[in-house]
């Protein structure tokens, strides 16, 4: 009988001891999962900003003012009746 109680009292404490560390796994595996959401969530934010960045850059490609000036800076191109006024001071 003393054996049986032994016995017990040992399953006992192994079963506490295992859903301890159960426990306390599922603990470890929330706290990384929750930093790892924190760190997509900033991250997200961050691709959020370029997006709209980007967003407005090609709008505004789209328009007549920004034709116009590309034109006239990567182009060299002229409206009609304008001069073309060089730089000779070397800057």
């Amino acid at each position: 009988m003393k054996i049986g109680k032994l016995l017990r009292k040992i399953l006992l404490v192994l079963f506490i001891g295992v859903i301890s560390f159960t426990v306390y796994n599922q603990e470890v595996m929330m706290t990384n999962i929750k930093n790892n959401i924190s760190r997509q969530e900033q991250e997200l934010v961050k691709v959020q900003a370029e997006n709209e960045k980007l967003t407005n850059l090609v709008d505004s490609t789209g328009s007549e003012d920004y034709t116009i000036r590309n034109a006239r800076t990567r182009l060299g191109l002229l409206r009609l009746g304008e001069i073309p006024v060089i730089d000779s001071s070397g800057n």
